[in-house]
């Protein structure tokens, strides 16, 4: 591999905007990603094709900028490959399509050498946005280069302890930091020690000692976690998460239905104690 492959692609054309990407099997979700994005944010966003059908692909031309990654993907180490003791609690933390899904999650770091952007938002498409990103934005330490919310079951240790894990479903980053091109270096030659690309970012994130800002939890929200109405994001994770999706559409649906029943009972306890009152 020549080493042009890790560097940044393309100088910034615009100031702030909004990365995603999908494969086929995932690309479903797309529609109802935008529905929630595109209902608080104008940000430009730049879709990645990781192998979408040429019909969502023509979607995604018709909201934003559309980028092909088209990168070979035999550098991701196979099963048979990988040790036995691995590969099985992969299997086991991440569901028996984690092979499948490694195709796509190492090509991920890759798609951030390409931000048009001074200043980007990465979101996965399996996060409802509930809220406007602008804040994001407007809090981010241009001097931390990252900001990433970290896995709840890690609150107690302190930032640069090396079992601290973060989650790449949200992550806001600065147009040619270094750290991303080591993340996209690893992932090709490293890949075989990991299971997916947050782990080897956290593992970055630990050997070089990078102190990224850590962002409030209600910016990549897990539903593990339980409810939380104060939530700007929601990552509805793993398998069990985009079945709901599907099934109820989110949270939102249910917070409208909430929300619309609550202004009814309001409005009908008024009507009645102004009638009692006349």
């Amino acid at each position: 591999m020549t080493k042009e492959i890790y560097r940044w692609k393309r100088s910034p054309k615009k100031e702030r905007g909004v990365l995603c990407g999908a494969e086929r099997s995932q690309e479903w979700l797309l529609p109802w990603w935008w529905d929630r994005y595109s209902e608080h944010n104008s940000y430009p966003v730049t879709f990645f094709d990781f192998g979408m059908s040429d019909e969502m692909k023509a979607w995604c031309t018709e909201r934003g900028e559309v980028v092909s990654m088209g990168i070979d993907s035999s550098w991701i180490t196979p099963r048979k490959n990988i040790d036995e003791t691995l590969a099985k609690t992969w299997e086991r933390d991440y569901g028996w399509r984690v092979w499948n899904c490694r195709q796509t999650w190492f090509k991920k770091p890759f798609a951030f050498l390409e931000s048009p952007y001074e200043e980007g938002i990465w979101i996965d498409i399996d996060c409802e946005v509930l809220g406007s990103l602008k804040a994001l934005f407007d809090h981010f330490d241009s001097n931390r280069e990252m900001a990433l919310v970290r896995d709840y079951d890690c609150d107690h240790l302190s930032q640069l302890s090396p079992n601290i894990r973060y989650n790449g479903g949200v992550v806001v980053f600065q147009h040619g930091i270094s750290i991303l091109e080591d993340w996209a270096k690893s992932a090709m030659t490293q890949n075989h020690l990991f299971g997916g690309d947050d782990p080897l970012l956290s593992h970055l994130i630990h050997t070089h000692q990078l102190p990224i800002q850590e962002l409030p939890e209600i910016y990549n929200w897990r539903m593990a976690r339980g409810l939380n109405l104060c939530a700007v994001i929601l990552h509805w994770v793993g398998n069990g998460g985009k079945e709901y999706i599907r099934k109820h559409g989110g949270l939102k649906p249910s917070l409208d239905r909430f929300f619309q029943s609550s202004r009814l009972s309001h409005s009908n306890f008024g009507s009645k104690l102004n009638s009692e009152e006349c």
